[in-house]
């Protein structure tokens, strides 16, 4: 089993605020530490893929994909095409075989500032043509040996169990799923019930944890999801109070040879990076020795 990580937990991408002291070889050189194998792409990384291929080698690490921000709600095929080209050929040139798709049009008329109970329903789409979409644009990547991985999200039009499912039912073969254990329980559902839906589907899971209380205290009508993010809703698994057994369990019995990528946006002034890299890859190996499941753990695991 490939274990991997996403700098969120070191530099957020959309809060600016989060993380934007810690450099580059902070969070490569603690997520080796930690043991894991693989990262995602983030905003601090350098943009010539030689300098990151060398310079994650260096720490036993691997690129694994990274997040892509498609339109295809609100765009053609040949536009979106055209516009994810330089995040398609800088896949390409670190080796990456995944693109997490993320759709970001469509999306709340007041942007960041929209309250969760605003999150717009897929129904607002004529669901047939834009998973047709998002198929051909699956179809087009490919073709270049990239497979689309698509990303399930708070506050985008596929967002809780019955979204997903209405869209992978319409998708075609080559859209795969994204898991995201995390944004599944924040949307106040259950992620295994995914899971067990499309497992054959999955080709790329977020192992994210919640913390309750946060949960249970959020106002939907009047609060973000960026309020929830700074309020601490996210932490990573053996942090918080999802059962990350499950999808361990599914992996025994049923297989999976994508990553595990733990995942998790938090504030690093309250969470110390290095801390909470080392509690998950600490909880998951327990969990993934208890399975009979082996997995790979860097060198530089103290």
């Amino acid at each position: 089993m490939k274990l991997g990580i996403s700098p969120l937990s070191w530099t957020n991408e959309a809060i600016q605020e989060l993380g934007d002291h810690i450099p580059y070889e902070t969070c490569i050189s603690e997520a080796a530490r930690a043991g894991f194998t693989g990262v995602e792409l983030g905003r601090k990384f350098p943009s010539n893929p030689e300098v990151v291929l060398s310079s994650l080698a260096e720490k036993g690490l691997v690129p694994v994909t990274g997040w892509y921000s498609g339109e295809l709600a609100e765009r053609s095929l040949e536009d979106e095409w055209e516009a994810a080209q330089p995040a398609i050929e800088r896949l390409k040139a670190l080796g990456c075989t995944l693109l997490v798709y993320g759709e970001c049009a469509a999306g709340p008329a007041d942007g960041a500032d929209a309250a969760l109970a605003t999150s717009p329903p897929l129904t607002n789409l004529d669901v047939p043509v834009y998973a047709e979409r998002v198929t051909q644009f699956a179809d087009n990547l490919a073709e270049l040996g990239l497979t689309l991985v698509y990303h399930h999200h708070m506050m985008q039009p596929v967002e809780t169990v019955g979204e997903i499912d209405r869209f992978m039912s319409e998708a075609g073969a080559s859209v795969k799923l994204l898991l995201d254990t995390g944004h599944i329980a924040l949307s106040g559902e259950d992620y295994t019930k995914v899971m067990n839906k499309w497992w054959d589907q999955i080709s790329h899971i977020h192992l994210k944890d919640i913390r309750r209380d946060v949960f249970d205290n959020l106002d939907p009508s009047t609060e973000t999801f960026n309020d929830a993010v700074h309020k601490g809703i996210y932490t990573v698994p053996g942090d918080g109070d999802l059962d990350f057994e499950p999808v361990i369990k599914k992996i025994a019995s049923e297989g999976y040879s994508g990553w595990l990528i733990v995942e998790a946006e938090q504030d690093p002034r309250k969470a110390q990076p290095s801390e909470v890299a080392t509690t998950a890859f600490t909880y998951l190996a327990a969990l993934l020795d208890k399975h009979g499941i082996p997995y790979d753990r860097n060198s530089a695991h103290g």
